[in-house]
């Protein structure tokens, strides 16, 4: 019965006799066109969209602004802090890469410098002002 089916696809406003072949391959592409567009309208962010949909705008923004904020300051004060320490002299740097970086107390750098732990913290007390100075907080 196919064989006496007569496929047809409209050209400049006029019907065309195709094959079967070229009729699904017509409709499969326009049916991928239509499904691409459907799936654009639905992923597609806009003001007038947001509107139809009653999202407050400003809220969004608002909510999302401190996150950025957040993240840009937290990035300066981390360049800040870099600039800070290598600032410092070595021996100081030293004493912040072995508690902070390294992870060791005051008591285990103390014993691997041959000093009392006490010392230790007062200089590391000096160091971080040192540095809280340096990054003008």
């Amino acid at each position: 019965m196919s064989e006496n089916k007569k496929y047809t696809i409209v050209i400049k406003k006029q019907r065309v006799e195709v094959s079967e072949a070229v009729y699904r391959a017509y409709h499969k592409e326009r049916e991928a066109e239509r499904y691409q567009n459907k799936l654009i309208r639905q992923n597609e962010l806009s003001l007038e969209r947001f509107h139809e949909d009653g999202v407050n705008i400003d809220y969004l923004i608002v909510r999302v602004q401190p996150d950025i904020v957040d993240r840009l300051v937290h990035q300066e004060q981390l360049e800040a802090l870099w600039i800070a320490l290598q600032s410092l002299p070595e021996d100081e740097r030293s004493l912040i890469d072995e508690i902070f970086f390294n992870e060791r107390s005051e008591s285990q750098v103390a014993k691997s410098i041959g000093i009392n732990q006490s010392t230790v913290n007062r200089r590391l007390s000096k160091v971080l002002s040192k540095l809280k100075n340096l990054m003008e907080i």
